[in-house]
């Protein structure tokens, strides 16, 4: 159930658009094609919670071997710590840039690069967190890790000023 003030009903807008144009009212949340559709269920049974796993743990392996080799860079997450592990974390990481403002990377990675990473603050760990899905490509991540290496590049040269 969705409850929004009538106020901010104009400015609020569903996650996924609706194949019709919304009525400019509270009912623009009430059409058939809003929420998950039994397909994407059947989807993922059909592909197997272990392939989902393994490919998951695969893309964050992936990227982050590559990110790496970024001067500074942080890992948070823990990829061989026993039960902790890639295989039961899936795709999500946290990371950071030595010396460099996590939020300053996060708002330079969206606006100039149009990639969305989320910041995240866990008690004192401050960085970015990232969770590719599984249609993702290798070559997409390589972007990603290009883009990053660039905002690096350029919030390094903005903290040196």
């Amino acid at each position: 159930m969705l409850v929004v003030r009538e106020g901010l009903i104009d400015d609020t807008w569903p996650l996924l658009a609706p194949f019709d144009p919304p009525p400019l009212r509270i009912d623009k949340f009430d059409h058939w094609s809003l929420g998950t559709y039994n397909s994407a269920i059947r989807l993922h049974r059909r592909i197997g919670v272990v392939r989902i796993q393994r490919r998951l743990s695969e893309l964050m392996r992936y990227w982050i071997e590559r990110a790496r080799d970024i001067p500074g860079f942080r890992l948070h997450t823990p990829l061989d710590a026993g039960p902790l592990d890639a295989e039961a974390l899936g795709a999500v990481a946290l990371f950071s840039i030595d010396g460099l403002d996590s939020r300053q990377i996060e708002g330079v990675l969206r606006e100039q690069h149009r990639v969305h990473v989320k910041y995240h603050r866990v008690e004192d760990i401050a960085g970015l967190r990232v969770s590719p899905h599984i249609y993702m490509r290798k070559d997409e991540l390589d972007v990603f890790v290009d883009a990053l290496q660039a905002a690096v590049g350029s919030c390094g040269s903005r903290a040196s000023r």
